[in-house]
């Protein structure tokens, strides 16, 4: 089950991953078209692996991924990071799909983020998580703040598990 569970996670984190890198180049060239009819061909291109590649990987990935994080039992602070990058890549693919959708309703406007520095947001994202889930670093929880270590009302409703 864990074997299974993990390829469908890395193939949908492959497949998100990659059209988050091809989409704002995309981006880039919906305003050069090559010849006429190039540019209606691309927002339709983007706009359908937008909706039926890139976010339904998007959501493979994320319920893969959970259903890992409970079948394994990680609780560790590095998961915590790694959860937030992730959060970072939810906010780029976020703002990847407003300039599809706007590019599909007002034909091309400019991002106001360049599609290169997507690109390298993109890139840089994924290069810390996959130093992050392959290095485990050894993150304290004084990292977190103490609002997210202790429960509303300072009860655990179950015994702290011991740490390795």
């Amino acid at each position: 089950m864990i074997v299974g569970l993990k390829f469908i996670h890395i193939a949908g984190l492959a497949t998100w991953c990659a059209g988050l890198l091809i989409l704002p180049l995309l981006l880039a060239r919906a305003d050069n078209p090559v010849r006429a009819g190039e540019a209606s061909r691309m927002r339709i291109f983007a706009h359908y692996a937008y909706n039926f590649g890139v976010s339904p990987a998007a959501v493979v990935t994320t319920v893969a991924g959970g259903a890992l994080l409970f079948a394994r039992w990680v609780f560790e602070p590095w998961m915590f990071a790694k959860l937030g990058l992730i959060g970072m890549m939810v906010v780029l693919h976020t703002y990847i799909g407003h300039c599809v959708a706007r590019l599909g309703e007002e034909g091309y406007v400019r991002p106001l983020v360049p599609p290169a520095v997507l690109v390298a947001a993109g890139l840089s994202t994924m290069a810390a998580i996959l130093f992050v889930v392959l290095a485990k670093p050894a993150l304290g929880p004084e990292i977190m703040p103490d609002w997210l270590r202790v429960p509303v009302g300072g009860q655990l409703a179950l015994p702290p598990v011991p740490s390795r």
